[in-house]
């Protein structure tokens, strides 16, 4: 995306926002939240931050217990909704 795209991009995103198009819209709800709750900014252009292997399996390991109590629910909810494509 150029820049200048970017910048139209972030417009919508920040127009639609203000408009509380979030109530209509499960796109534009996500939007809000990422920018509420995360402080995700549409108009900044930084890389994403990418663990590295070791931050990586040092995350999965504090969070073990979790992924392995969740597993089975989230087995059955892919097995329901994983078919539906985007």
């Amino acid at each position: 995306m150029s820049g200048r795209q970017a910048a139209g991009h972030a417009d919508f995103v920040q127009a639609s926002i203000a408009r509380s198009d979030a109530a209509h819209s499960a796109l534009v709800a996500s939007w809000r939240r990422s920018l509420q709750l995360h402080h995700l900014d549409p108009a900044e252009r930084k890389a994403p931050r990418r663990l590295t292997e070791v931050e990586l399996r040092q995350a999965r390991q504090r969070m073990e217990r979790m992924i392995r109590a969740a597993e089975g629910s989230l087995n059955r909810l892919y097995q329901a909704v994983g078919g539906v494509g985007c």
